[in-house]
């Protein structure tokens, strides 16, 4: 009996999802795949996620890879899969990869985008998908932060409370940049990984700077060890979309 590794790219619609993970009695990302998929094989398949993205957070490009014992074509399964799957996943892609690879810890980087509308007035319609800004901002501090989060950092004052069991609040941040078009800020923040909500305050942190709320010295000195302030605030779930996922030795 052979045994394939096959590795699914998906997007979904994260707004009615209770985030990726399964939790009981709650629909979640993970459920609909793995159920999906068992209509597929025929077999329970525990599926490997390259993350999880919390309720509401969207995802642009997402891996999974799981184990079958099933007689399929890999590059075929994900059609097999799309007539199984609701309409807020979608099944891109699908390959056979390495017995030995990992979609979570094969990750190379991760890039995350958060949007936001400029707009005076929002229609309803986005309202799940981007967060609303309404203030003048000042576009030289929004760049003169991003740079400050460049590098490695103790990002301890970026991520929830109820978080702190967390011991190794170290993290690098790759890149992380910004493109303006017409009414819609996107923010870009790359990393190997993120801690909670890390991005989403990140977020909301340099909204403060670049509308004047705090200075660069305060936003600066988040990072100070002598720090006590969280950052803030968190900038909704709606308007976060796990972005693209960078393999590394990523063998067939």
């Amino acid at each position: 009996m052979t045994i394939q590794n096959i590795l699914l790219k998906i997007q979904y619609d994260g707004s009615l999802f209770e985030g990726f993970q399964i939790q009981k009695n709650k629909r979640t990302v993970q459920k609909e795949l793995e159920d999906a998929i068992r209509k597929v094989t025929g077999e329970e398949n525990r599926i490997i996620a390259s993350g999880r993205t919390d309720s509401g957070v969207h995802a642009n490009e997402m891996y999974i890879n799981f184990l079958t014992a099933k007689n399929i074509r890999a590059d075929k399964f994900h059609f097999h899969l799309k007539k199984y799957l609701p309409d807020d996943i979608l099944a891109l892609e699908s390959k056979k990869v390495d017995k030995n690879f990992h979609a979570r810890f094969s990750v190379k980087t991760k890039t995350y985008k958060y949007v936001i509308s400029l707009d005076k007035i929002l229609h309803p319609i986005y309202r799940n998908y981007m967060e609303q800004v309404t203030y003048k901002l000042d576009f030289d501090k929004l760049r003169q932060g991003m740079e400050i989060l460049k590098g490695e950092h103790d990002f301890k004052a970026f991520m929830l409370s109820e978080k702190n069991d967390i011991i190794n609040t170290i993290r690098k941040i790759d890149d992380c940049y910004f493109v303006l078009n017409e009414n819609r800020l996107y923010l870009y923040f790359k990393a190997e990984s993120f801690l909670h909500n890390q991005v989403r305050i990140m977020a909301g942190s340099l909204i403060e700077l670049s509308r004047g709320k705090i200075s660069l010295d305060d936003f600066k000195y988040y990072f100070n060890e002598n720090n006590t302030r969280r950052a803030n605030p968190t900038l909704k779930a709606g308007g976060l979309y796990l972005d693209s996922i960078d393999y590394s030795n990523l063998k067939s």
